[in-house]
């Protein structure tokens, strides 16, 4: 038997070499002295896998056409598991002790022994001369290191990306919560066709994942889409999604309602994208966070409650109001519980940001699923809840009018049939056959009476109303016809407003 063979003294076994310094491709080459090159390495495991393949196969190598489908099978997995992420490399070194010194900065100037500067000035004045261009020599040799030094990777950073985030998610269980949601929300933005200009960036959300046909959507505000009144910006805007691996994607859009202020996006990738989880509901003074994505994919994140007020805005009576800012670009975004339940998304209007729950929005989307169409209800009215008010207010509705709950007309539409039913400005409508004491609730039920208009079972629903007419201090009950549209814009809203004398204008809005 030949003797085994030996690596030098202080230098590692070739990785191609087996025991003993034998190598697997061939026993009679004896192990090189020093380490292999990075292209040794990578011959020396190729030779090592063919001769496994041989080996497994009977000592003869694979046919060409199993090698081929082996070779297609393997780059298929590589593809469904989606881009690979960053990993850390050699960089051209393959060991750390191998890694360049780190640049480091020349030792200030000194004088020359026995010197010293005075108060003002030096005793040679050549020697000063020479003494403050070495100075700015040195000055400049450090910035020129500092230059090269800087590499912008999360561990050499001194301060938060966004302030704000840094104090919305403080604890350890929070930033958890908070970064598995994250792997649900995306960046949208429109932009002008054939490489036009920016129209418009939200956020969005995934809420939907087809895994076998590599297909998701995406809910994010309808005015990454259309303007106010429901227009589309351009009807061949393109839509782009960044996706938390921050790839890009070209997004389709499948519908959109300006009332609601949502939109339903399309795309398609070779990439496995996560469903958050939803809550079951909404309730005021809850704690919540709402995600964002900035310019450059970055995380942002706002921490508040759902304020306890409603305001009247363009007969949008399920919309709930936000204590806190929501991040800039973060319209669209995803507000979630404390337990990481996503409970609705945000949007920025005036006066504050506002908040959709997440029943309002999986209605839609169910009734989108089955008739391409969302049959929203027509009250032409803008209400505001008794139960929110100053408690100074409630305190008089109770002693004065016996009115404990109910809601409050703000604003009535002109020519509505509310209006032609004699509900005014001032009025408390109760809703007789109706449970419910918030406008979101309110809303999420009348929605759902809209899957009767969309199945042709009826174009109004009838309610029972008691309306108190505080001006003439007397109640009547009414019968109510609740009419529905599934118009994706928004009609042109006309309320009457109070006037110095009696009389009525019309104002568009």
């Amino acid at each position: 038997m030949p003797p085994k063979l030996r690596s030098s003294k202080g230098v590692a076994p070739s990785p191609s070499t087996g025991e003993g310094g034998e190598s697997h491709t061939s026993k009679k080459n004896p192990a090189p002295a020093t380490a292999p090159t990075a292209g040794s390495v990578t011959r020396s495991r190729a030779r090592d896998t063919t001769e496994r393949a041989r080996a497994s196969g009977g000592g003869t190598a694979l046919d060409p056409k199993k090698r081929k489908r082996t070779e297609e099978s393997a780059a298929s997995s590589a593809a469904a598991a989606g881009p690979v992420p960053k990993k850390m490399t050699t960089a051209g070194s393959t060991t750390l002790a191998s890694r360049p010194l780190p640049l480091r900065y020349p030792p200030y100037p000194t004088l020359p022994p026995g010197t010293r500067p005075t108060s003002r000035q030096y005793l040679d004045p050549v020697l000063d001369r020479k003494y403050l261009d070495s100075v700015l020599e040195w000055a400049k040799e450090r910035r020129r290191i500092a230059k090269l030094s800087k590499k912008d990777i999360p561990t050499l950073r001194h301060s938060p990306m966004d302030p704000i985030t840094a104090d919305a998610v403080v604890t350890s269980q929070d930033k958890a919560m908070v970064l598995r949601v994250a792997r649900s929300v995306v960046s949208v933005s429109s932009t002008m066709p054939d490489g036009g200009g920016l129209i418009s960036r939200c956020t969005g959300v995934v809420i939907g994942w087809d895994g076998a046909n590599k297909r998701a959507k995406i809910l994010t505000a309808a005015s990454v889409v259309c303007d106010f009144h429901g227009e589309l910006h351009n009807p061949a805007l393109k839509l782009s999604v960044s996706m938390p691996n921050k790839t890009t994607t070209e997004g389709r859009l499948l519908f959109y309602n300006v009332h609601y202020g949502i939109a339903l996006l399309e795309v398609m990738g070779d990439y496995k994208l996560e469903v958050p989880s939803f809550g079951s509901g909404t309730n005021y003074g809850q704690v919540i966070f709402a995600l964002g994505r900035g310019e450059n994919m970055s995380l942002m994140v706002s921490h508040g409650t759902i304020s306890w007020t409603d305001y009247p805005v363009l007969l949008r009576n399920h919309n709930m109001f936000l204590s806190c800012d929501i991040p800039e670009g973060g319209s669209g975004g995803p507000v979630v519980d404390h337990g990481g339940n996503m409970i609705g998304i945000a949007f920025v209007e005036n006066p504050g940001p506002v908040f959709i729950s997440i029943k309002t929005i999986m209605t839609c989307m169910e009734m989108w699923d089955q008739f391409s169409r969302v049959a929203r209800p027509l009250l032409g009215m803008q209400l505001k809840s008794v139960e929110l008010l100053d408690v100074s207010i409630q305190e008089e509705l109770c002693r004065d009018y016996n009115i404990t709950s109910g809601f409050i007309v703000s604003q009535v539409l002109v020519d509505s049939t509310a209006e032609k039913l004699g509900i005014r400005r001032g009025d408390v409508i109760d809703f007789q056959d109706i449970d419910c004491s918030t406008l979101s609730q309110l809303e999420d039920h009348l929605l759902s009476l809209g899957w009767g208009y969309l199945k042709g079972m009826h174009l109004t629903v009838d309610l029972k109303v008691e309306v108190h007419n505080l001006f003439d201090s007397y109640r009547e009950s009414i019968t109510f016809p609740v009419q529905f549209t599934d118009a994706s814009k928004q009609e042109t809203i006309k309320t009457v407003i109070p006037t110095a004398t009696p009389g009525r204008d019309q104002v568009d809005w």
